[in-house]
């Protein structure tokens, strides 16, 4: 049935107003008295003469910079968007492969880890062992709050999410950025405490058990630093709002001389080990060999590096949604790669076990403590145990260019992999 023509013309008008009212409403009252103090001719509905700007050049959200509120300005300039369909930043993959690889590959060198424990192939547990569980866990932590912020809104820009949100992906961010600096300093410390059950220089003992201190102090200290950086420390993820009166430290800086003194440290980590294993008396090519082993480590360090440089280059302004993402995901892939380069040894210890002939030696003998102790008097290095080389220490007389290294237990237990 057709509607009579006055009818038909009355829903048409409604229709118009409402469309019309919905697109002024879509601005905040403020942007909308920019608008008029802007051009008395042009309204804030008219496309043709509001969208000939981009947004960073609109006269429209620069004069709703000075004039709003931050919310209110972010609300404007995410309308000016939608009004004029300019693009939207899209936000990242919830489920990255990015991150998710190197998490899979994390949790598998880590069970293979605990299967080798249970085996009894890569000596008994030890503190290692607890420090680098708690630090699996805290990377799993750190992914699965990722994602849930990426959910949110998180590596967009901030105008493009709800205010809300944009607090909440804050908050969260504030307990991951604590994860991290905790779970970096364990993996670092379950390293140490791996290599104490190996070498037992006095000297090598006392600097490792400082960098055991110094990387405590290192996850502590910088936890207390992103919880604190704010006075009140609601401004931690009020802050954007510019609504709440209070004081912070440069977020930036704080990021950088984290980033700086972990690297440091790394190396440092790497190099201990590399230094004693060159002190031992053995063929160069075998020196070189149980080096590189040690020095699977300068993986973490590279992923530490590249983490700064994209920190650096995107580093965090007004815009803390998607200032902050790069940063984020490095950090998501370096607590991964803290846990699977910690977990490469023992993983070692059980492939040497289950496929033949990967230790290189079928031949090799094995001695115990004491018999090491006699025919290593002259060494100026100790090692009791490692779960992840293999060399067979023996008289100078009996050692050939292809014998293995296998090191001990201290207390006589002789661990074989």
């Amino acid at each position: 049935m057709k509607l009579p023509s006055c009818l038909l013309a009355i829903l048409v008008t409604l229709a118009v107003t409402v469309s019309a009212t919905s697109n002024t409403t879509a601005f905040p009252d403020c942007a909308i008295a920019c608008q008029e103090s802007i051009s008395s001719t042009c309204a804030i509905t008219d496309a043709s003469c509001l969208c000939t700007d981009s947004l960073a050049s609109s006269d429209l959200v620069l004069c709703a910079s000075t004039n709003c509120t931050t919310p209110d300005y972010y609300i404007t300039k995410h309308a000016f968007e939608l009004f004029c369909d300019l693009h939207i930043k899209p936000a990242p993959l919830v489920v990255d492969p990015a991150t998710l690889v190197p998490l899979i590959l994390a949790s598998i060198f880590f069970f293979i880890r605990l299967a080798a424990k249970v085996g009894k192939l890569a000596g008994g547990w030890g503190p290692d062992d607890t420090t680098i569980s708690i630090a699996w866990v805290l990377g799993l932590a750190v992914y699965i709050v990722n994602a849930h912020m990426v959910s949110l809104g998180f590596g967009q820009n901030i105008w493009d999410i709800s205010a809300g949100n944009i607090t909440l992906i804050l908050k969260y961010f504030e307990g991951l950025a604590m994860m991290y600096k905790f779970q970096i300093s364990l993996s670092k410390i379950s390293v140490l405490l791996f290599l104490l059950r190996i070498f037992q220089s006095r000297t090598f003992r006392t600097l490792a058990h400082a960098l055991i201190a110094i990387n405590a102090a290192i996850g502590i200290t910088f936890a207390i630093v992103d919880l604190l950086r704010c006075t009140p420390v609601h401004l931690d993820w009020d802050g954007w709002t510019d609504l709440y009166p209070g004081t912070c430290i440069q977020f930036n800086d704080a990021v950088l001389v984290h980033c700086l003194v972990n690297i440091f440290v790394d190396v440092v980590i790497v190099c201990l080990p590399v230094y004693e294993v060159s002190k031992l008396q053995l063929p160069t090519m075998k020196k070189v060999t149980v080096a590189m082993m040690f020095m699977m480590g300068l993986v973490l360090t590279i992923i530490a590096i590249i983490r700064t440089v994209v920190f650096w280059d995107n580093r965090m302004g007004a815009n803390e949604t998607a200032g902050l993402e790069p940063l984020i995901h490095w950090s998501v892939i370096e607590t991964q790669i803290a846990v699977l380069t910690t977990c490469l040894p023992a993983a070692r210890a059980l492939f040497a076990r289950c496929v033949p002939g990967m230790s290189g030696s079928d031949n090799a003998h094995t001695y115990g403590r004491n018999t090491y102790e006699r025919g290593q008097s002259g060494a100026k290095t100790k090692i009791s145990k490692s779960v992840n080389i293999s060399v067979d220490y023996t008289t100078r007389s009996q050692r050939d260019s292809t014998s293995e290294v296998h090191l001990v237990e201290m207390g006589g237990r002789y661990e074989r992999f």
